[in-house]
């Protein structure tokens, strides 16, 4: 059966307060604790090849505690996307939502309870994660994670709310290497089985021509990438490399540096 679409449509304006105003939120409940991460377990994308005990500690904080961690970003945007970006970015700062970084960015990360109801998705009760700039509390995206169930793989469902409709990932978890004490690696990719991003509109999902691929790793891997920017990974306890396509062609390359915030 195929899994229900989310209900989220954006009017002109998204921005960081989305779902406060969409009447979205959970209310608090007694005994029920609100959620740190994208998902609550590492277990909650369980995919075949990816044993999720074996998932490195490191990666598997930014899954299921996501609002600890400070992100540090560098942009690398290929022509002629490097052209174009400065101008759609302030087009996207309008609508407030996908407001990328131009080249670095400091990103604070607040997670939500929703309400399964107002998302309309089955599976993993969803969640929120609305990510801003630090300092100016300018949005960058405001995101509904959830989980989608397709044969014997849970894949990640993001829900980016836009004007008359939304964006929808659906990214699957694929293992990538392992240290030395057999501690994986792993990617969140758009390619493979029942993955890809849709535009959704009308109640239709409408295959878009953009791709996805985020890789992670701990820096300590020896299978780390060497060409990280430094500027990200010193000091992080996890570092990311996150590649955006359209029609195949690679325009940005965002890498990441995370670091509990506060130093905790």
């Amino acid at each position: 059966m195929a899994a229900r679409l989310s209900r989220f449509v954006g009017g002109l304006r998204i921005g960081a307060d989305f779902f406060e105003h969409a009447g979205a939120l959970a209310p608090p409940s007694p005994g029920v604790a609100e959620p740190r991460g994208v998902v609550d377990r590492m277990a909650d994308l369980s995919s075949p090849g990816v044993d999720p005990d074996r998932v490195h500690p490191a990666i598997a904080r930014f899954f299921d505690d996501t609002a600890s961690l400070e992100l540090r970003v560098v942009s690398r945007w290929r022509f002629p996307a490097s052209i174009v970006w400065p101008i759609a970015r302030t087009f996207m700062r309008a609508i407030g939502q996908f407001v990328l970084p131009r080249r670095t960015a400091r990103i604070a990360t607040r997670v939500a309870r929703l309400d399964p109801a107002a998302d309309g998705r089955d599976g993993i009760a969803p969640r929120a994660i609305v990510r801003t700039y630090e300092g100016s509390g300018e949005v960058m995206q405001a995101v509904a994670y959830g989980t989608a169930r397709f044969g014997d793989a849970s894949l990640m469902s993001a829900v980016f709310p836009m004007p008359g409709g939304h964006v929808w990932g659906r990214l699957r978890l694929e293992a990538t290497g392992e240290d030395a004490e057999g501690r994986l690696s792993v990617a969140l990719t758009s390619e493979g089985p029942h993955a890809g991003v849709f535009l959704v509109l009308g109640g239709v999902a409408l295959p878009s021509p953009f791709g996805e691929r985020l890789a992670l790793w701990s820096p300590k891997m020896s299978h780390c990438p060497e060409d990280l920017d430094p500027e990200v990974a010193s000091g992080a306890t996890l570092v990311g490399r996150h590649e955006q396509r359209f029609l195949g062609f690679r325009f940005v390359v965002h890498d990441y540096g995370f670091a509990p915030r506060d130093g905790g």
